[in-house]
């Protein structure tokens, strides 16, 4: 019997994390178990929780192929910096391990990876999710930020780019974009693949037409960037539906911001917020969506970089999608077949898309029954069986 390398994911992230990555590096790992793997997932220890009933908040059913560590890297008042050494530390005894028995080092953590790299690990295989320079470059725009991007920091950002780009043995990206701005960049190397994110799949499903309820639902992260504001104006612009906004905390500005604007509106009742949920709530929100939207500004970052989570939730739930038209969604999206590809930052392109799916029962039920049949490209499994063979190859 082969016995084939462990797999080893670093993802520096609160567990549980409500966020898109926390999501993302879970599913992840039990795609992978669940392909037979031997799989560890290094993660920080902040929940007392046992990890089978925080996994169980993922849906994800505990399995000996698949184990948890959780550092504890404690808590320093007013620093970030003590716990991210702590953790950085114990992450690199790992890796240094896995390395030396031939396991594979997974990582999609820029500055652990250039750390590692720094230190002899000849393992790794990095997971970029953005172009990190170029992310820092418009943070203060893509979070209404009032200090802008240090030309210091900006420059050890892309060092480490560089770096890790030249030194990691497989290097993988969520869209092509992320991709083919590395190769201009750096220019060109070998070993990489494109692996975008994914969503469940489950064995039993079966196709049902979206709710008659004119339901608009928007599910994620509030920050500017991702366009909600737009949204919002453009509802209100219709005589018909309700918008649910799944995501963000009471007290949060994003979340008080997009609140007032409501008000400001005098939106009412047809507008509910539902406030950041379990992932399996957000899966039943999605299910009684009449049409999904993700109305993410357009920047260099959300243009190439992006591959959305709840995009990929959407279309499995078989629910109609208004994206914002970008290269990164033409990479997921066949406009006016599993979606519809709305011009972004436009509130006029917003009101005419939303009026003419909400207005067109025959055009909701194609459209959603497209994107269900091809969701099954981007589930776990699939995403799994993907990087299963790239660090095959890699190696």
């Amino acid at each position: 019997m082969t016995i084939r390398p462990e797999i080893v994911l670093f993802a520096d992230i609160r567990f549980p994390s409500p966020r898109a990555n926390g999501i993302q590096v879970v599913k992840t790992a039990q795609a992978l178990a669940a392909r037979g793997r031997e799989v560890r997932l290094v993660v920080r220890h902040s929940d007392p929780r046992s990890t089978a009933e925080i996994l169980a908040g993922f849906g994800v059913e505990p399995t000996p192929r698949l184990q948890v560590d959780r550092l504890k890297v404690g808590h320093a008042p007013n620093s970030s910096l003590v716990p991210r050494l702590r953790y950085l530390t114990q992450a690199f005894l790992q890796a240094r391990r896995v390395s030396r028995m031939g396991g594979f080092v997974v990582t999609r953590d820029l500055q652990l990876a250039d750390l590692l790299l720094r230190l002899g690990c000849d393992r790794l295989t990095y997971e970029a999710h953005a172009v990190e320079a170029i992310m820092y470059d418009e943070r203060q725009q893509l979070y209404d930020l009032k200090a802008g991007p240090s030309a210091t920091k900006r420059r050890r950002i892309e060092d480490r780019e560089r770096r890790v780009w030249a030194g990691a043995r497989g290097f993988m990206a969520t869209t092509q974009g992320i991709l083919a701005t590395f190769e201009r960049l750096f220019g060109a190397r070998p070993r990489t693949a494109v692996v975008p994110n994914g969503c469940d799949i489950p064995k039993d499903r079966a196709f049902t037409p979206p709710s008659e309820d004119q339901r608009v639902v928007y599910a994620g992260q509030l920050y500017p960037w991702k366009g909600v504001d737009v949204l919002v104006q453009a509802f209100a612009r219709l005589t018909r539906g309700e918008l649910v906004i799944v995501g963000g905390l009471q007290g949060e500005s994003d979340f008080d911001r997009i609140q007032n604007l409501a008000r400001s509106l005098d939106l009412g009742d047809r507008i509910h917020f539902l406030g950041s949920l379990p992932q399996k709530d957000v899966a039943a929100q999605l299910a009684r969506a009449t049409v999904v939207v993700a109305p993410f500004l357009k920047s260099a970052m959300t243009s190439e970089h992006t591959s959305p989570i709840k995009a990929f939730e959407a279309m499995a739930a078989g629910r109609p999608l208004l994206i914002s038209d970008t290269g990164a969604s033409r990479e997921i999206v066949e406009d006016n077949r599993t979606g519809i590809l709305v011009a972004p930052g436009n509130v006029e392109a917003w009101v005419e898309a939303l009026e003419r799916v909400l207005s067109d029962r025959a055009l909701q039920t194609t459209l959603a029954r497209a994107a269900f049949e091809k969701a099954s490209h981007y589930s776990w499994a699939r995403r799994a069986e993907r990087i299963e063979e790239f660090l095959g190859a890699a190696a």
